[in-house]
């Protein structure tokens, strides 16, 4: 061989080493191992080479590709990886054959359970080997006509505005669930079976575009329920495929994407994003102008209430006005426009009271002291004095030692009364912020 040209041998000396990057095999091992189950959105392929016939347990393994021959217990024992179900984006496990091994693997699963089911009837224990054509089939229509059922529910005309009422609300949380699991549901199988609908199937190119277009509008309603609910805060590894499967096989446009879920609430995008106006936001949202409004009150009240114990008075506050835009939205006292100002300058009060100017410069930065100068109805010289005094008498743990939450007490009790407080009222107030200011806070943990 040519000594300027590293052999084959050098090439995946070199390669194994890059991807050991500094660690053992078993490290390595470990780490991989370990990224397949807990991000699957990160780590989607992993290939072995006889490894993990048992005691590997993946839930949301889906496909098991076989390049190698395989038979009898080491068969069984490779297809049952992916034999797991995974909440409801996974029913069932599917087997890519490269080596023509159908035959050995319903072998191997007779031999392997023919008398696990002995006492079970034939018809009962038939088709553990399943077309995933046939079944995606049955799984769509039958998705298909569950949604239909679901949404039989929503009152005519329905629009936007008439989901959302009807699915947008605590007692309604598992109608939205089953929703969002039919409409995923509804997505795969046709992205399993439509390549096959009219050339197997007798479906005609009609009744093909007429069931996309069906699942589009399913998947649309399930974005547009996600965002006015706030349930898309907790969108799960796999959403990001399920958003290639809609790109691929329900929708020919190109794709918009409008939040990094992980990163960034929908209120957030609509203070904090530096690309997109509020109106590229709302206007992204695939909804009308109701519908788009309800959306977002749902979010910002959402997240007032996830700030509320952090200083109740202030989000309070937030919340009366909130209802104030509202009434007069649905009332039409105002145009979509002079709303969406309005309602952007509540969700940055919202994310950002540190830019409240009704704040003194000294109370405006620290959540600490403006927790304590709401509590005293605005008293700048009060709060900095509380403040000090909590500072200076917090010790590690406090939480969990009586005696240290005592001392701190004591000494707001006193800078209370040094106020000009009566012992009644200081006790009370001492209750009130050590409670509901000090343990809350996370300015004074340390």
């Amino acid at each position: 061989s040519d000594s300027n040209w590293e052999s084959e041998e050098e090439y995946k000396k070199k390669i194994y080493e890059k991807m050991l990057d500094g660690k053992t095999p078993e490290e390595f091992e470990r780490e991989a191992k370990k990224s397949f189950k807990e991000t699957p959105a990160q780590m989607k392929l992993l290939i072995v080479v006889d490894k993990l016939l048992t005691g590997f347990d993946a839930p949301h393994a889906t496909y098991l590709y076989i390049d190698k021959s395989m038979r009898d217990h080491d068969l069984f024992q490779a297809i049952c990886r992916v034999n797991r179900t995974d909440g409801y984006d996974k029913d069932y496990g599917y087997i890519v054959d490269y080596m023509d091994l159908f035959r050995n693997i319903e072998s191997a699963i007779k031999d392997y359970t023919s008398e696990a089911f002995d006492l079970y009837d034939k018809n009962d224990v038939e088709g553990l080997l399943k077309s995933r054509y046939d079944e995606a089939i049955a799984e769509m229509n039958g998705s298909l006509e569950a949604l239909k059922d679901l949404l039989s529910g929503v009152k005519n005309p329905q629009k936007d505005l008439s989901y959302i009422e009807y699915f947008c609300n605590d007692e309604k949380k598992p109608e939205r669930e089953i929703l969002y699991k039919l409409t995923s549901s509804v997505v795969r199988s046709f992205a399993n079976c439509c390549d096959r609908l009219i050339s197997h199937y007798n479906y005609t190119e009609k009744e093909v575009d007429k069931i996309r277009q069906k699942i589009h509008e399913y998947n649309r309603i399930k974005d547009l329920i996600k965002f006015a609910s706030c349930d898309y805060i907790d969108l799960k590894a796999y959403e990001a495929d399920m958003r290639y499967i809609l790109d691929t096989y329900i929708h020919a446009d190109e794709s918009k994407m409008i939040n990094e879920m992980s990163n960034m609430s929908l209120v957030e995008l609509l203070v904090d994003d530096k690309n997109l106006t509020p109106e590229k936001i709302l206007n992204s949202l695939n909804c009308d102008d109701p519908a788009k409004a309800e959306i977002i009150e749902n979010n910002i009240a959402h997240e007032i209430i996830q700030k509320m114990n952090t200083n109740e008075a202030y989000y309070s506050r937030l919340s009366e006005m909130l209802n104030v835009l509202i009434k007069r939205r649905k009332e039409e006292a105002l145009d979509y426009a002079k709303y969406l100002t309005e309602i952007v300058a509540i969700a940055r009060k919202v994310l950002h009271p540190e830019e409240d100017i009704h704040y003194p410069e000294p109370i405006r930065k620290s959540s600490a002291r403006r927790a304590i100068y709401d509590y005293s109805n605005g008293n700048e010289e009060l709060t900095l004095m509380l403040d000090k005094t909590i500072r200076e008498s917090i010790m590690p743990d406090f939480k969990e030692n009586e005696q240290k939450s005592r001392k701190i007490c004591h000494s707001i009790y006193n800078t209370l009364l040094k106020s000009g407080m009566d012992k009644k009222k200081a006790e009370e107030g001492t209750k009130e912020i050590f409670d509901k200011i000090v343990k809350i806070q996370p300015e004074y943990d340390n």
